[in-house]
């Protein structure tokens, strides 16, 4: 479809963002359902990110992705926060309302339960390795979910503040653990920069030797498509979910709050995909 004057446009700010899948997701997305919507990147440095909000405001954006580090900086810069993202600090997602309104969201959280309920993935205990924006947003939305859910950061406050959101969701419903205990749960996350391409490749959050075949592990990081920690539990007989998986659902809980409909995951996964492959040539 050819862009026109009529043509609503959404993209994603961070820094960097040069490698961001979400422009070819999104726009994925958009072709297939017929919706006259564009998607790009913009690279705004963190000084910049609250006047970005105002751009959106001035230009007419229709909505908003937010990537690292910007999900805590853009928050006072809007017009309402959901309650997910007010329990978080950390908003991912911005949808321009009909009278005009910024309104912040957080999907990372819901974007994880769905690639793991996907998956066949058994949420009654599940590990969270992290305490970051990410990881607030994934025991949120564990916690809402009814999963037991266990936090190890090497931070203790960190690791607590976790647990206290966790506990915001639901009462009683998350803990926290040494990272030496986190072979005990069903379900492994890992919402650490341990694994991506240019950050520690080939380092694992956790002793590969604590994972066995009747668990689920979840990398949140999508460069490279399989992490170090996916192929130790690949090894191991685990089921692996990885980072894509979780981007494409977060994606798609994106274009729900824009347009009111859940695209098809898989299309925006093959997709991905395809231009994975073509990066590699």
């Amino acid at each position: 479809m050819t862009p026109t004057s009529r043509t609503r446009i959404a993209a994603v700010i961070g820094s960097p963002v040069r490698h961001s899948l979400s422009p070819v997701i999104h726009n994925a997305a958009f072709a297939a359902h017929g919706d006259d919507w564009v998607y790009g990147a913009f690279e705004v440095q963190p000084e910049h990110a609250a006047a970005a909000i105002d751009a959106m405001r001035i230009l007419g954006i229709a909505g908003l992705s937010v990537t690292m580090p910007h999900k805590e900086m853009v928050m006072a810069a809007l017009d309402e926060v959901s309650p997910v993202a007010a329990l978080v600090r950390a908003v991912n997602t911005v949808a321009r309302r009909d009278d005009g309104r910024l309104v912040g969201h957080n999907v990372d959280g819901v974007g994880c339960v769905d690639a793991l309920t996907r998956a066949g993935a058994d949420l009654s205990s599940v590990a969270v390795i992290g305490a970051g924006a990410t990881a607030r947003a994934v025991v949120a939305a564990l916690a809402a979910h009814g999963a037991s859910v266990h936090v190890a950061n090497r931070t203790p406050a960190r690791r607590d503040d976790a647990v206290r959101i966790g506990n915001a969701a639901r009462t009683g419903s998350t803990s926290g653990v040494e990272l030496s205990a986190v072979g005990e749960c069903a379900t492994i996350i890992n919402t650490t920069p341990q694994g991506m391409r240019d950050v520690s490749p080939d380092t694992l959050p956790l002793d590969a030797a604590m994972l066995h075949g009747n668990q689920t592990v979840l990398d949140a990081v999508y460069h490279p498509l399989e992490t170090a920690l996916l192929r130790a539990a690949r090894a191991r007989g685990c089921r692996v979910v990885d980072g894509l998986d979780m981007l494409c659902a977060q994606a798609a809980r994106q274009q729900e709050l824009w347009l009111g409909r859940l695209p098809d995951v898989g299309l925006m996964r093959v997709a991905a995909l395809d231009e994975l492959a073509k990066s590699q040539r």
